[in-house]
């Protein structure tokens, strides 16, 4: 079955959808594959409120900040984005009196090197939602940190933000919850029934791997991809999955020396579309192959 992807609703997020998935773990869910939705997590701990990502624009960010008061009263609220692009938090800036931002050190870098001009592609490619991107500026992080950082937020809930950049930005991060269940946040390293977004010369196959082997190795028992609906341990085996077979088949086809550089990608494209006909993104899966060919992305 085909995913519906509700192309004309504007990503609004629905804070009636929201859902605990473990004790003090809550989302706002990307159930109904809105574009440009992502889902967003609310920590709530005993002393201290972690969210993480706030949605297209200010006005989302708002609605978030409002949800997490609601369930968090007047604890002190600490923000993090999964990684730099704008439906993720572009417009955060509108509540950054009210929250601590945490980054990690690449992606402020990368926020601050990139940040305007995506903004102008995004409001140039969508007409539509230009508007909904009005106000947005870019604010320098509360705390920065390299590698990892750990916050105990109270009453057993520990999260832990690591970096694993590299694969889908310079800066992406997971935040990993321990508590009375282990989630993972993953940003758009993982897109359910979605082709990896090969963004630009810093998103990389062989690395995006690594990363989501790193994942495994984690062994949380939820999996909060970036965008669809959530799982377990599978969600990372078969987003690891085909990009291995991509790896597998580029160096297959390569070393037989029958094909082109640019022919390889032609069979590749094929034979991934034909393996996974329920995703999106159906463009990436050519830009996946490419990232594997020699000059890279023909």
């Amino acid at each position: 079955m085909s995913i519906e992807t509700h192309p004309s609703k504007a990503p609004v997020v629905d804070t009636s959808a929201i859902t605990e998935i473990a004790e003090g773990v809550w989302v706002l869910p990307d159930s109904d594959y809105i574009p440009m939705l992502p889902n967003i997590g609310i920590i709530v701990g005993a002393r201290a409120t972690l969210v993480i990502d706030t949605g297209f624009g200010p006005d989302n960010a708002r609605l978030v900040l409002k949800q997490a008061r609601h369930l968090s009263g007047q604890r002190p609220i600490f923000l993090t984005h999964t990684h730099c692009h704008p439906e993720h938090g572009f417009g955060a800036n509108v509540i950054a009196e009210e929250v601590t931002i945490i980054y990690n050190d690449a992606q402020w870098s990368e926020l601050q090197e990139k940040g305007t001009t995506i903004l102008r592609m995004f409001r140039d490619q969508m007409p539509m939602l230009a508007p909904m991107l009005n106000g947005v500026e870019f604010v320098r992080p509360d705390l920065r940190y390299t590698t990892s950082l750990t916050l105990d937020l109270g009453g057993g809930l520990i999260v832990e933000l690591r970096e694993f950049g590299g694969a889908h930005s310079r800066g992406d991060q997971a935040i990993l919850v321990r508590g009375s269940s282990s989630v993972l946040f993953v940003g758009d390293l993982i897109e359910e029934r979605h082709f990896g977004v090969i963004a630009d010369n810093e998103s990389h196959v062989g690395p995006w791997i690594d990363r989501l082997t790193g994942f495994e190795q984690l062994h949380p028992e939820i999996v909060v991809p970036g965008h669809g609906h959530m799982g377990g341990l599978e969600l990372i085996a078969n987003y690891r999955g085909h990009f291995e077979l991509v790896r597998r088949r580029v160096g297959e086809l390569r070393a037989a020396a029958e094909l082109s550089e640019a022919e390889i990608v032609d069979r590749v494209s094929a034979e991934l579309l034909h393996r996974y006909p329920d995703w999106e993104g159906r463009n990436w899966a050519r830009r996946t192959v490419a990232d594997l060919t020699w000059p890279s992305r023909v």
